[in-house]
């Protein structure tokens, strides 16, 4: 269960919301994405690992623009569960048809790497490269090794 600490409840920007739905249903629809991942559970960390696992690609990742540019620690960047963001796989054909689409509807977006078929790890600067072997094992097995 998730919660909040005093204060009042974190608000939702339906707007932001909105808009990333509509980008996302958009660029899918006209073939500029290959795969999106919202950051609402486990933040930004938990979708590369998920996409990378279920793709079973590598990827390597800089962060320190988008984290000059929001204002935030390498931790926040990794782990922030703020509402209307994804990552999205783009494929370098369509990368200038997107960020347009995204510029021209005021939303922010940041390139943060590629996808590295070839590597067999995700690798996030100023983090320990990850092979996807050991990923995958602590994904799958952490569960079942403690609870049967």
């Amino acid at each position: 269960m998730r919660g909040h600490l005093g204060g009042q409840p974190p608000k939702v920007d339906l707007e932001a919301e909105r808009a990333l739905g509509e980008i996302l249903i958009n660029a899918s629809r006209d073939g500029m994405i290959d795969a999106a991942h919202d950051l609402s559970e486990g933040g930004l960390a938990a979708a590369l690992v998920e996409s990378s696992l279920r793709y079973g690609v590598g990827a390597r990742i800089a962060l320190q623009d988008m984290m000059d540019r929001d204002g935030v620690d390498l931790f926040t960047a990794l782990f922030s569960e703020s509402q209307g963001r994804a990552v999205v796989g783009v494929p370098r054909s369509e990368e200038v048809r997107f960020t347009d689409m995204c510029t021209a509807r005021g939303f922010a977006h940041a390139r943060i790497g590629v996808v590295d078929a070839a590597s067999g790890a995700l690798e996030i600067n100023g983090v320990e490269s990850l092979s996807l072997d050991a990923l995958r094992e602590a994904h799958e097995g952490t569960l079942p090794k403690y609870f049967g």
